[in-house]
């Protein structure tokens, strides 16, 4: 029969317990805390011993938990010989680091971590085996740990599966990062499907087992107040792989983990190429256009040949924005693209995204640079001449239209009729000296004409 070990602390302490199989299906079981800070043993024992070691386990103590919200049960599995060397072997959970002891002296071990169909393998020299954390695998599904070693010409092992426990649906759900703007990292998540109303998660990330766990330093909450999001500025070591872990705590159930290694520079949304310049030519009816690769802060010398290019040239008048596929933009791994058949009298957009290559820079395509635009709507030359023609034409035709109307009313129209006098009020007193002269005037007509007499007028001077 197989036997479970499983970590519990309360308020007094601390204590590990042997379980049978059949007894993981009791849900008052299942609601155990689990995993102590230091070390969970997977004792590879022959039956003769079994009691023995199960009086020791018991009054075993652990330490304070490494992982506080982290639960789980061992699988104790024998080894293949009841005799077996190999005996003692225990997991730190954090460092994921395992250690056994042995009867005889053996000078080579082989250690393995089983996640799923996923096996890493390292071969030690001493009864010591710490997985890295560019080695090690996600274990919030379960894990398989073992030990082997030859004596003698004999083979030998020694196991211990790893089994999270919880509630199904409550560990978080759709974990994601993304690192944008060279240095700032964005991580989100859901809630899981079955997770209380009270379930908080918490995220922490560890860039190496040597190092400590860091908590997020600034989380997002949605609207019950759960966190959803974290938030980091300044993320360096961006080539690196990190661990993130995930976990809840709940008044109502017990809550699992999620866990994940990442390399960061995977997850890198590049920065637009720069300086990106275009130079065209009417003669051989092309354009050169140049570029610089994108920012990186892990990107040490030269990054030529580290990047793939893709160019979205649009004619601006049927242009639109440049579509994630872009199936059709051509893609180039050189800083410089050559665009044939360049028309002068039509204007260009253009747009240039990155992704890496060869080096260690993440795969996926990065953002579009901002549109830049060259080419004209027609010949420049032809837009000038073009301008002064219209300028001429207007001078010539207000002159012409000016001179017309001049001639037209000095022919036909008087000042009178242009410029009407003001009405004044009506002079009685003008009128009475009007009608007066006017008698004057005909009384004087109508006198007889008068006869003039010729005279003769005689200057005398005297002289003295």
């Amino acid at each position: 029969m197989k036997k479970y070990c499983r970590s519990s602390t309360t308020a007094s302490g601390s204590s590990i317990s042997i379980i049978s199989e059949s007894q993981t299906q009791d849900p008052k079981v299942n609601k155990i805390p689990a995993f102590c800070k230091e070390e969970v043993s997977f004792l590879s024992i022959s039956k003769d011993k079994r009691m023995a070691a199960t009086l020791g386990l018991i009054s075993m103590l652990c330490c304070v938990m490494l992982f506080p919200r982290l639960h789980a049960v061992i699988l104790y599995t024998e080894s293949n010989s009841s005799s077996s060397p190999i005996a003692n072997l225990t997991l730190n959970p954090e460092k994921l680091k395992l250690t056994w002891d042995s009867s005889v002296t053996v000078t080579e071990y082989t250690c393995s971590m089983k996640v799923g169909k996923r096996v890493v393998r390292k071969t030690v020299y001493n009864k010591t085996c710490m997985f890295s954390i560019s080695q090690a695998k996600p274990i919030h599904k379960g894990a398989l740990f073992q030990v082997q070693a030859t004596y003698n010409n004999t083979f030998y092992s020694g196991e211990g599966r790893f089994i999270p426990q919880g509630m199904n649906g409550t560990s978080v759900e759709n974990f994601s990062c993304v690192i944008y703007n060279i240095s700032f990292m964005n991580c989100t998540w859901e809630a899981g499907r079955n997770a209380p109303e009270d379930t908080q998660y918490f995220l922490f990330w560890q860039y190496s087992k040597e190092e400590d766990e860091q908590e997020c330093p600034h989380y997002v909450r949605d609207a019950p107040g759960r966190h959803i999001a974290c938030s980091f500025q300044d993320v360096k070591d961006i080539k690196n792989t990190v661990y993130f872990l995930v976990n809840g705590s709940s008044n109502e159930s017990e809550i699992q983990f999620y866990d994940e290694y990442i390399a960061l520079y995977e997850i890198e949304k590049l920065t637009p190429p720069l300086n990106i310049t275009v130079s065209c030519s009417e003669d051989r009816a092309e354009c050169i256009v140049q570029w610089k690769w994108p920012q990186l802060s892990h990107l040490e010398g030269n990054g030529d040949g580290c990047f793939e290019y893709q160019i979205d040239i649009q004619n601006k008048k049927t242009n639109g924005n440049p579509k994630e596929s872009c199936n059709e933009c051509p893609t180039v791994t050189e800083t410089s693209y050559t665009f044939q058949n360049y028309n002068g009298e039509k204007k260009y957009t253009l747009q240039i995204r990155a992704k890496g290559d060869t080096c260690r820079i993440s795969q996926n395509w990065g953002e579009w640079s901002e549109p830049i635009e060259f080419g004209t709507d027609g010949n420049p030359d032809d837009a000038v001449l073009t301008y002064e023609t219209v300028l001429l034409l207007i001078a010539l035709g207000t002159i012409l239209v000016a001179l017309v109307i001049f001639f037209l009313c000095k022919r036909y129209c008087s000042l009178k009729k242009l410029f009407s006098p003001v009405p004044q009020p009506k002079n009685k007193f003008g009128e009475l000296f009007q009608i007066s002269d006017k008698n004057i005037q005909r009384e004087w007509m109508d006198l007889p004409p008068t006869k003039y007499e010729t005279e003769e007028i005689t200057t005398v001077e005297e002289i003295k």
